[in-house]
């Protein structure tokens, strides 16, 4: 792994983090350096082979079970 792209895997790691904690989709990707949605959302599909919209529904469902 490069160091662009491991940069680029340590900052959608903390966004999904952030996601599954309840911050907004926008709010986490402008936090973790985006300035793009769309790039950001490209990016992190990529990453976890679903979308930053599916990856909150997912893991807030899993939140309210617990």
């Amino acid at each position: 792994m490069s160091p662009i792209q491991f940069v680029k895997s340590m900052r959608l790691n903390n966004a999904a983090k952030r996601i599954a904690q309840g911050v907004n989709v926008s709010v986490a990707a402008m936090d973790v350096g985006y300035v793009s949605s769309s790039q950001f959302s490209r990016d992190f599909k990529r990453a976890y082979g679903q979308s930053p919209k599916q990856w909150e529904k997912a893991h807030k469902s899993k939140s309210n079970l617990q």
